[in-house]
């Protein structure tokens, strides 16, 4: 092996499978030499936010035997980039060096291997949503909005928080299985509240997944009570987008 692992986490093939297949497309485009695994399963961040480290402990040997022999894992999810790069080594499991997806996609356009000359205009306004796990936990703030900032015809909003101080989107931290109506309360008041977000706004563009599915649900709430047209997107999916021809 020695070459690249795409660990594309639990949600991303369970409920998001038209942003994994956008981010597939990128890597492809990119020709990007990537592998990715049958029997991937969870890296067990959800049990250690349980507390139960010894389960994890497990869960992260196993895992590192499956990641040995590959140079680097990049990963979709910041919760599995946090789990491979902080707790894995603390459980006493090994890793391959990890990035987080954003992290790679910049490094992508930073080599040319995604050329400025191939991206055409999105012409959205957009807001980026820095997410807990990514931005407080693992310092990733700049990589992201790089790579928007490199796709011509965005117009990028920037909310009342942001970076350290990002507002938490509620999906977060094991709260939609405890109590899912809470969480999207959570959303909802981001949005409306702290983010206070523009009415000519377009679109919400993410790096985690939690965050999509639990702003998506925060937007249909909102639309119970008024009129509200913005879309939530991964960071894959904008360039994606642009790729393939950009648009609006």
């Amino acid at each position: 092996m020695g070459g690249i692992l795409l660990w594309r986490g639990c949600t991303y093939p369970a409920k998001l499978t038209e942003e994994l297949e956008a981010l597939l497309r990128v890597l492809e485009h990119a020709k990007v030499d990537f592998d990715t695994l049958e029997d991937e399963e969870c890296c067990g961040y959800p049990l250690i936010l349980l507390g139960r480290r010894d389960v994890a402990k497990k869960i992260a040997e196993e895992n590192s035997r499956k990641l040995d022999g590959y140079s680097l894992v990049v990963t979709p999810c910041p919760a599995c980039f946090r789990m491979f790069s902080q707790f894995y080594p603390s459980l006493g499991a090994k890793t391959p060096e990890t990035m987080h997806v954003s992290q790679f996609l910049y490094k992508l356009m930073q080599e040319n291997k995604i050329k400025s000359s191939e991206l055409k205009p999105v012409k959205l306004k957009v807001m980026y949503h820095d997410p807990c796990e990514l931005g407080r936990h693992m310092g990733v703030y700049e990589e992201p909005r790089r790579v928007l900032a490199g796709i011509p015809g965005l117009s990028l909003y920037e909310q009342r928080f942001v970076r350290e101080k990002s507002a938490c989107c509620g999906g977060g931290s094991l709260l939609p299985v405890y109590t899912s109506s809470l969480s999207v309360m959570v959303a909802v008041r981001k949005l409306l509240e702290e983010d206070r977000i523009p009415d000519d706004l377009d679109a919400i563009v993410t790096t985690c997944p939690q965050c999509i599915l639990n702003m998506r649900q925060g937007i249909r709430w909102i639309g119970e009570e008024k009129p509200i047209n913005v879309r939530v997107y991964s960071l894959a999916q904008i360039l994606d987008l642009s790729l393939r021809g950009g648009g609006c």
